[in-house]
């Protein structure tokens, strides 16, 4: 038998976190059935990213941009790698010859 894990929406989260702040984080976590945890992980997504942050499919479309971005900047080093690796042995080589 395999759990389907529950999804919040994110005024769902945001119902969760009010609760924890007025009721108190265990009682909050008792009421919903959702680990403490994941409440203070929601509460820090809310507090340094507001309430998008709390919604899953922006959070995922960040993760990919982030992924690309990640990816591009490698790509941006290895270039510059290789160009100062032709002018090292392009400076060697001027060196050799005077």
């Amino acid at each position: 038998m395999s759990k389907k894990r529950k999804t919040w929406s994110r005024s769902e989260k945001l119902e969760i976190i009010n609760s924890s702040k007025s009721e108190g984080i265990v009682e909050a976590s008792r009421k919903y059935g959702i680990s403490v945890t994941s409440i203070y992980k929601w509460q820090s997504q809310l507090d340094s990213g507001g309430t998008d942050s709390l919604d899953r499919k922006i959070k995922e479309k960040r993760d990919l941009e982030k992924v690309r971005l990640e990816r591009e900047i490698h790509a941006l080093k290895m270039i510059v790698a290789e160009k100062e690796l032709v002018i090292r042995i392009q400076e060697e080589m001027l060196k050799k010859s005077h």
